[in-house]
């Protein structure tokens, strides 16, 4: 199943799609690795790392040979920035501090082609596998009808005009940025404060009145239940550097405890 599929399925009661973010490991294998654990998706995050398409190239590269969607989290709102990250081969897009629907609807428009958006055209490059297609109207039609549209609700003013932004046509998920909305509303770190749940609660309703999903990152399984009680249906197990933080920890901590009672014979 497409992801486009899988998460207008999980919206309408299927099952929940989870991928992971990638923040520090961009290696050309990392999409292979995510796709053996069972990853549906992985998100490169451009936002907080400084990597430039460049950089993510063999990344990109490296999922598709995996066959799984690779997605890009751009810098901010910027119509080339969003071009640019699908023609390098990204299949899915998430924009931080989505604030307003008009914001939303320019999102959109720089995912599609015309005469649905403004996304300039280009054929032969990454995003076909270096191969120009052999109908480019379809290819078109199926980019635009195939690529999902992540937009973060992470400030006041985005939670404020939530639904307006779920309604627009075009976004497939709300994704909660849980630091910065935490920060915004004045607690931040503070992820049990009544604020901040009740946050967490007008996103998920917003998605589900508007019939699209709600998304958040987490490597804690305890929170990831309590967010698919709360109705996300998209998640990302943590980050790269999460993940493998956590993992090793949990080993070597392993290790030091059967280290006390292995103690060689003398």
């Amino acid at each position: 199943m497409a992801l486009t599929e899988a998460i207008r399925s999980a919206a309408d009661g299927g099952a929940p799609v989870f991928g992971t973010f990638v923040m520090e490991f961009a290696t050309p294998g990392v999409g292979a690795l995510a796709a053996a654990a069972g990853a549906e998706f992985v998100f490169f995050d451009q936002q907080h790392t400084g990597w430039s398409l460049g950089a993510l190239a063999p990344s990109l590269w490296g999922c598709r040979a995996a066959d799984i969607p690779a997605g890009i989290r751009v810098p901010a709102a910027v119509p080339w920035m969003i071009g640019a990250a699908l023609d390098a081969g990204a299949a899915t897009i998430m924009v931080p501090a989505v604030d307003d629907a008009d914001t939303a609807r320019a999102i959109v428009r720089a995912v599609r082609y015309p005469p649905a958006g403004e996304r300039a055209l280009t054929f032969g490059v990454a995003s076909d596998g270096f191969r120009p297609p052999a109908d480019p109207g379809a290819e078109m039609r199926r980019r635009d009808a195939q690529t999902p549209v992540f937009v973060q609700i992470e400030t006041v003013a985005g939670l404020s005009h939530v639904d307006e932004i779920a309604a627009v046509d075009g976004i497939d998920v709300l994704w909660v940025g849980d630091n910065d909305l935490a920060a915004a509303l004045g607690v931040p770190g503070e992820f049990g404060d009544e604020r901040y749940l009740a946050a967490l609660d007008t996103v998920a309703e917003a998605a589900a009145s508007a019939g699209i999903a709600a998304g958040f990152t987490t490597a804690n399984p305890d929170a990831a239940q309590d967010m698919l009680r709360r109705g996300y249906r998209v998640l990302c197990c943590g980050n790269d550097i999460k993940v493998f933080h956590q993992a090793l920890r949990s080993g070597i901590d392993q290790f030091r405890r059967v280290s006390q009672v292995a103690q060689p014979a003398r």
